[in-house]
């Protein structure tokens, strides 16, 4: 499950930076051909883990400053 929810949000954050223009259900389901990677389903894992990373570190510093609560 994480693997596959990790996937889906690394192609939907590729699909937006590729502003739009491929189907959202290719980039999701990684029916193109791999530009960096060995698949295009480890290439939106990859891209997953990272905007995760990254958000769960926003979070973290927010609460530490006492932005949110």
């Amino acid at each position: 499950m994480p693997y596959i929810f990790l996937k889906m949000i690394g192609g939907f954050i590729r699909w937006l930076l590729k502003g739009c223009k491929t189907k959202l259900e290719y980039e999701i389901h990684g029916k193109l051909p791999a530009t960096w990677g060995t698949s295009y389903n480890n290439e939106n894992f990859i891209i997953g883990l990272i905007v995760s990373f990254v958000s769960i570190a926003i979070i973290i510093i927010l609460l530490q400053c006492h932005v949110i609560s």
